[in-house]
C-alpha cells in the first residue's frame, strides 16, 4: 500500500512539474508568441504592458513576479499605439 501511495505521489508531482511555466511564457502564449518575441514595459509597481506579434495586453503581477493575470482584453497594435495610451 505504501508503494502504491508513493508511486501516485511521484506521478502527480511529475504531472504538475510538466505543466508549470514562467509567467512570461504564459503571457507570450496569450499573444500567440514565444517569450523571445515579446517586449515588456513596466507601467506601475504591479502592472506591466506586454507587446508581441502585433498584439498587446496589460497584466497585473505579483512582486516579485511569480504569477500574472491579464487585465482586460488583448488588442491588436495599431501604428505604434500602446494600450496604455487608449
Amino acid at each position: 500500500m505504501k508503494r502504491v501511495l508513493l508511486l501516485f505521489c511521484v506521478a502527480l508531482a511529475a504531472c504538475g512539474a510538466s505543466a508549470t511555466t514562467t509567467p512570461r511564457i504564459r503571457v507570450a502564449r496569450d499573444l500567440g508568441c514565444n517569450a523571445e518575441q515579446t517586449s515588456v514595459q513596466r507601467l506601475s509597481e504591479h502592472r506591466w504592458q506586454v507587446n508581441g506579434c502585433g498584439r498587446t495586453a496589460i497584466y497585473v503581477c505579483t512582486y516579485p513576479v511569480r504569477d500574472c493575470w491579464r487585465e482586460g482584453d488583448i488588442y491588436n497594435v495599431e501604428a505604434g499605439e500602446t494600450q496604455a495610451e487608449r
